[in-house]
């Protein structure tokens, strides 16, 4: 019977927090002598004083006192509810260790516990998904897609402006991060000329501001797309591009050459799988950015539907066409 008894007292020790457990509750009850017996076996047991005073203060104490009303049970619940999320809230957790975001409002667990209260006035706690998770797994996306070393390279500082055509391209992608442009970016034409590099640039500062960003190859990813298309979890797949916040296409309707050296265009299944994603994001309203080596005008000829609501929504400054000039394609002037 002793060892319960200390067992239970070792356990109000380590967990100040269910001190009021029924055993203590029961302690307090007894009579004096039986109090003065139970502190000599805390005296034969517990060498540390501090420890045993500590004991036997939280042994004396009086049980709180109960609620007499609905109303006050109510609110003591709810305190001691708040006082667990406060602590909870005050713990740091170590998700920055892993992405290197920082985060001050969770303190990098991810979550938040609230207090919330429930349809017949009573209370519960639960917990909030913090606003950094959505940068947290966007930067994991990127990660996955080899665009997270992008990132950090193809910025608006490495972007280089040693022509006017570049600094205007500069200009707009900048006004189009601050909300100053159109809802949608499209850049399209010369091979070479930093379209991805600028795209990736606008990427990265949309990251910052708690934006889920989704990167789609379109040359690999339609591929993988259009082979999934009459499986049964075709839908999810193509929800990832539909759903987030900023689509980024790199190289739309990027052509290749067969065997024989003849450019192969855009297939119908190709037209189709674009008209889905663009047509469901222009209904959305969604953030989209697009880079491809045609102009809007040569994406005309291939569907009109999808060209003219890439054109409606870039429609504001944020439509860059930069013309096929040799001169222009720095892959090849640095290959030279």
């Amino acid at each position: 019977m002793d060892r319960e008894m200390l067992r239970q007292v070792d356990l109000s020790i380590r967990e100040q927090d269910k001190t009021q457990t029924k055993m203590t509750q029961e302690l307090v009850k007894m009579n004096e002598p039986l109090l003065n017996a139970f502190r000599s076996i805390l005296s034969q047991h517990i060498s540390n004083p501090e420890t045993r005073d500590k004991v036997i203060e939280i042994l004396s104490q009086k049980p709180p006192e109960q609620p007499k009303t609905r109303e006050e049970f109510l609110e003591m619940s709810r305190a001691s509810l708040q006082r667990n999320a406060d602590r909870y809230n005050e713990s740091v957790g170590n998700l920055d260790k892993e992405d290197g975001i920082d985060c001050p409002i969770c303190k990098n667990k991810g979550y938040i516990e609230e207090v919330v209260e429930g349809f017949r006035g009573d209370y519960t706690s639960s917990l909030r998904q913090c606003e950094c998770m959505k940068q947290r797994r966007s930067l994991q996306r990127l990660k996955k897609s080899g665009m997270a070393e992008s990132i950090e390279k193809l910025t608006f500082a490495t972007f280089e402006t040693t022509e006017d055509w570049q600094r205007s391209v500069k200009e707009r992608a900048q006004r189009y991060v601050q909300g100053l442009g159109s809802k949608w970016f499209f850049i399209g034409g010369a091979v070479g000329c930093g379209k991805t590099h600028i795209c990736t640039a606008i990427c990265g500062e949309l990251l910052k501001q708690n934006l889920s960003i989704k990167y789609m190859s379109w040359s690999e990813e339609s591929v993988k797309l259009k082979g999934k298309v009459n499986d049964d979890d075709f839908d999810d797949l193509i929800r990832q591009y539909k759903d987030v916040d900023v689509l980024y296409i790199d190289d739309f309707f990027k052509t290749r050459r067969s065997r024989t050296g003849e450019v192969q265009y855009p297939s119908d299944a190709d037209i189709k799988l674009a008209y889905q994603i663009i047509n469901f994001r222009y209904t959305a309203n969604k953030k989209t950015i697009i880079s491809s080596e045609w102009i809007l005008d040569e994406l005309m000829n291939f569907d009109d539907a999808t060209s003219s609501r890439i054109y409606e929504m870039c429609r504001g400054g944020s439509m860059l066409q930069i013309d096929r000039l040799t001169e222009r394609n720095y892959r090849m002037k640095f290959a030279v």
